[in-house]
């Protein structure tokens, strides 16, 4: 396993959640002892930046000079965080939140912090917004959207976070683009195109990620959005693998290529790249899934939905117990909720057998979806 990092592997996305809120020191979020590498034949090689891939002679090239041959690989480095190519960008204090050094660094900053800004009300945005005013540390979002979420969730949700940010004290900015960044040496202010001058002594922005891959930039193996095209089991080509934020997949229902950045989409994609690569055939059938917590909120989503034409809602999105279902030509492409976990799981098992309930019948408030699994395991019992 080579990695550009210092450190075992980790539990990423809980660096914008218990880490930024206090809750959580560095050995809490790593995700194994050192043992377990060790018992596993698993050798790390930490602090190794790659710098080419040549796929027809299986080697790999560090910026180091070294390199390394391979019978099998998979590339899974994720994303890079987008920056703001603005004046004043490189002034001190600007930071992204990817890495557990980033975390660190920002939890540093944040403890005297008086002006805080978040660019971006993505979910990296929002939690780490959320996180900062656990500590009641005050928080400013600045954000091109009209709401949070609104192009993930649609409006109805996006106003529904919205409200919960302002009654836990986040100021929003929405429907803005950022001119400028100004301070000396060290950032001072957040400048708007309308002019409008924003007090900041620290700014975190999350505006996206890209996909990590300009080692491969010379590889022949890149789509023109920097990511790996893969097949059903995420075979870039002969020996080579891809999963995770930086691979592009077909969707097995829809046949749609799609790209997802989830955590738990990637280890999904890990698990079924690594039985191929060990030569044992598998395709992927998994489902789509993340959750956050943030507000208050326990919100799980399950599937994928880049568009839609409906959103048909069962239970009470004010009380902040509700199912929220994305309908496109007929067709539920995916689900979210609150308060509901049980329906949630229900949910994603019913896609994975292809036996979702149809927008005419999900209009019936009354349907038991925890009922309609257990019909469709009794029916798959008797067929077998």
């Amino acid at each position: 396993m080579i990695t550009h990092e210092n450190r075992f592997p980790y539990d990423r996305p809980q660096l914008s959640k218990d880490y930024m809120e206090g809750k959580s020191d560095e050995g809490a979020v790593q995700l194994r002892p050192e043992e377990f590498y060790h018992d596993h034949g698993i050798e790390l090689m930490f602090e190794k930046r790659v710098n080419a891939v040549d796929v027809v002679k299986k080697v790999i090239a560090f910026a180091s000079g070294e390199t390394i041959e391979y019978d099998v690989l998979l590339i899974a480095t994720g994303g890079v965080p987008r920056t703001l190519d603005v004046p004043g960008a490189q002034l001190s204090n600007i930071f992204t939140l990817r890495s557990f050094a980033d975390a660190a660094t920002i939890f540093k900053a944040t403890e005297n912090a008086q002006h805080t800004v978040v660019i971006g009300a993505s979910f990296i945005g929002m939690e780490t917004a959320n996180a900062l005013r656990e500590r009641k540390i005050p928080v400013t979002v600045l954000a091109r959207e009209a709401m949070p979420f609104e192009h993930v969730l649609g409006p109805d949700m996006g106003k529904m976070f919205q409200k919960l940010h302002e009654q836990n004290g986040v100021n929003f900015r929405f429907g803005v683009e950022i001119a400028r960044f100004e301070g000396d040496q060290k950032v001072e202010a957040v400048v708007l195109e309308n002019g409008e001058r924003i007090k900041s002594d620290m700014v975190i922005l999350g505006v996206g990620v890209t996909p990590a891959s300009d080692f491969l930039r010379n590889s022949g193996l890149l789509m023109s959005d920097g990511s790996l095209k893969v097949d059903e089991h995420f075979r870039v080509g002969p020996d080579v693998y891809a999963a995770g934020d930086i691979a592009t997949f077909p969707e097995w229902r829809s046949g749609e290529d799609i790209r997802i950045e989830h955590w738990r989409t990637a280890e999904q994609q890990g698990r079924v790249a690594g039985h191929n690569m060990a030569g044992k055939e598998t395709a992927y059938r998994g489902v789509p899934f993340f959750w956050t917590n943030q507000v208050g909120l326990y919100f799980r989503y399950v599937g994928h939905a880049a568009q839609w034409d409906e959103i048909i809602f069962h239970g009470d999105l004010a009380a902040l117990d509700f199912i929220a279902f994305f309908t496109k030509n007929g067709q539920v492409y995916a689900a979210a909720g609150n308060n509901r976990e049980k329906e949630i799981d229900a949910i994603e098992e019913l896609k994975r057998f292809n036996r979702i309930p149809s927008p005419d019948r999900l209009r019936d408030k009354s349907l038991d979806l925890l009922e309609l699994l257990n019909e469709s395991h009794r029916r798959l019992r008797h067929a077998a």
